[in-house]
């Protein structure tokens, strides 16, 4: 099964006082033949996290890691139009570029399965060609 992945969840994985890190780790360890697509748009978000928070060598780790453990999903350039229609179609919900730019991934790879620990937003946004996204965490 293909799943896309939130900045929030790897993130989790990483902190291991996060509250919700215990719950990631085991998801991660039980699912482990599910191959993760991880937007490369979240990279940004995740290496100034991980280093602002936790420290620069972890951030360099998770930068090393990234190949081996996750499929790299860029943005191509059509999926930046579709990004800033869901930005208007959601302006009152205060997502931004990176959870629009993960629908916009998830809408052209076919994909509703996610990991995320935002569901105030994801239980809201709606891709196309699906009703919902299934949050599996």
């Amino acid at each position: 099964m293909q799943v896309i992945l939130d900045t929030n969840v790897i993130y989790s994985m990483m902190d291991k006082d996060d509250r919700q890190h215990l719950k990631i780790k085991k998801f991660f360890q039980e699912n482990n033949d599910f191959l993760y697509i991880l937007p490369s748009t979240t990279i940004i978000e995740i290496c100034y996290l991980v280093r602002t928070r936790l420290s620069p060598h972890l951030e360099i780790r998770f930068l090393e890691e990234i190949n081996r453990n996750f499929n790299l999903e860029p943005v191509r350039d059509a999926d930046i139009f579709r990004i800033v229609e869901i930005l208007k179609k959601y302006d009152t919900l205060g997502i931004g570029y990176v959870d629009a730019s993960i629908v916009a991934i998830a809408e052209r790879l076919r994909l509703n399965k996610i990991l995320t620990l935002d569901k105030k937003h994801f239980e809201v946004l709606v891709p196309m060609g699906f009703d919902s996204f299934d949050i599996l965490i």
